[in-house]
């Protein structure tokens, strides 16, 4: 569709390019959001111990069915450009847990002997590490 008065198709170009980037961003939007709304499942699980190696091992299978699709589509520089962001991520968080690990360790011990005193409530890490309101 081009405007009135408008004989050059440029406007039309303009209207086709606004609509993939439209596309685009509904695209990444649903991706994102359908990502969160997994990892959200998975943290359900985790807070149950429950189900949460299969909630983590479908989410993971359905990521990389998604990926591979995309994939598929991309040439070759842009696999290349994927698949060396993909290592860099795996790295990154690999080193990320590596640095969070101990702490964590620590964090859940803390959490454990806490709750062991006091199995009434759960407690909140703040209140761990600095005592509960008041003290």
């Amino acid at each position: 569709m081009t405007p009135k008065g408008s004989n050059d198709g440029e406007a039309g170009s303009g209207e086709t390019i606004q609509t993939l980037i439209v596309s685009s961003i509904r695209l990444s939007t649903g991706l994102t959001l359908y990502g969160i709304g997994k990892l959200q499942k998975i943290f359900d699980a985790a807070t149950g111990d429950k189900g949460l190696p299969g909630a983590a091992e479908k989410l993971e299978s359905t990521f990389e069915e998604l990926s591979k699709s995309l994939e598929s589509n991309l040439d070759e520089t842009k696999k290349e450009a994927l698949r060396s962001v993909s290592r860099v991520a795996a790295k990154a968080v690999e080193k990320a847990f590596e640095t969070f690990r101990p702490l964590l360790a620590t964090r859940n011990r803390l959490l454990r002997r806490h709750h062991d005193a006091t199995p009434e409530s759960i407690p909140l890490a703040v209140d761990v590490l600095s005592g509960p309101p008041g003290d």
